[in-house]
C-alpha cells in the first residue's frame, strides 16, 4: 500500500493480527502507551519501516509480529514484555542492535524460526540487569543457568571466566559479517548449525585438544590454537 505514516489513537489496547502486513511504504508508526499487545503478523513485510518504539505497557508481541521488516536497525523490547512469539523478529536483516527487558524469559533461537532469525547485520545485543533469565556479555546473549550462549553476533567475544559452557543450535547462524571467534576451553557443547551459514573467512581460535577444536575439525571449519 501507499500508506507511509500512520499515528494509533490513545483508546487503542491491542493492535490486530496483520492490522499493517505488507504495508511496504510504511516508514513510521505511532503507537500510543494504550497499547498491551501487538498481534501475530501485525507488521510483517513491512520493508519501509525504520524504527518503532514498542510501548512500556505491551506485554505480549505476537508470532512474526515484526517479521522481514528489513529497514529495522534498532529493537528495544521493554521491561514488561513477558511472551514474545515465534520469529517476532525475524528476517529483519537490516538489525544491528537489540535490548531485551527484563520480563523477557523464553527466548526461541532453536531452530530456523526462532525470534531473531537471519538478522545478518547484528552487532550488539544488551539484556536489562534485571533479567533473571538472561544476561548479555560480550555482545552475546546467555542463559545464565546453564551457561548457554544463545545467541551472538558479528560482535561476539564470548566471556574467557568460565560462565559459558555451551553454545547453543544456530546461535551464530546468519552472522555474515563473523571473521573470528575465540571459544575458551569451558566450553564443552556446540548445538546444531551454531555457524550455519557463516562466511567462509570465519576462523575459530581454541585451545589445542578442546572441544571446540574438534568440532571445528568435524566440520571443516577453519581454525587456529591459542
Amino acid at each position: 500500500t501507499s500508506l507511509a505514516s500512520i499515528t494509533i489513537p490513545d483508546t487503542v489496547t491491542s493492535i490486530g493480527r496483520n492490522a499493517f502486513n505488507s504495508c511496504t511504504a510504511l516508514v513510521s508508526i505511532d503507537i500510543p502507551e494504550s497499547v498491551t499487545s501487538i498481534d501475530d503478523t501485525t507488521f510483517n513485510n513491512c520493508t519501509a519501516l525504520m524504527s518503532i518504539d514498542i510501548p512500556e505497557g505491551v506485554t505480549s508481541i505476537g508470532r512474526r509480529a515484526f517479521y522481514g521488516c528489513t529497514s529495522l536497525t534498532e529493537i528495544v523490547i521493554p521491561d514488561q514484555v513477558t511472551s514474545l512469539g515465534e520469529s517476532a523478529f525475524g528476517g529483519c536483516s537490516g538489525l544491528t542492535s537489540i535490548y531485551i527487558g527484563a520480563g523477557v524469559e523464553y527466548v526461541s533461537l532453536g531452530d530456523p524460526d526462532g525470534l531473531f532469525s537471519y538478522e545478518t547485520s547484528l552487532m550488539k545485543i544488551t539484556v536489562s540487569p534485571e533479567n533473571p533469565v538472561y544476561h548479555s556479555a560480550g555482545n552475546c546473549l546467555i542463559h545464565t543457568e546453564s551457561g548457554t550462549l544463545v545467541m551472538g553476533t558479528n560482535s561476539s567475544v564470548i566471556p574467557a571466566d568460565g560462565s559459558v559452557t555451551a553454545i547453543g543450535g544456530y546461535a551464530f547462524r546468519n552472522r555474515t559479517g563473523l571473521t573470528e571467534i575465540v571459544i575458551p576451553g569451558s566450553v564443552e557443547s556446540i548445538g546444531y548449525s551454531a555457524f550455519a551459514s557463516a562466511p567462509t573467512s570465519l576462523t575459530i581460535y581454541c585451545h589445542s585438544g578442546s572441544f571446540a577444536q574438534n568440532y571445528a575439525k568435524s566440520y571443516g571449519l577453519s581454525y587456529a590454537i591459542i
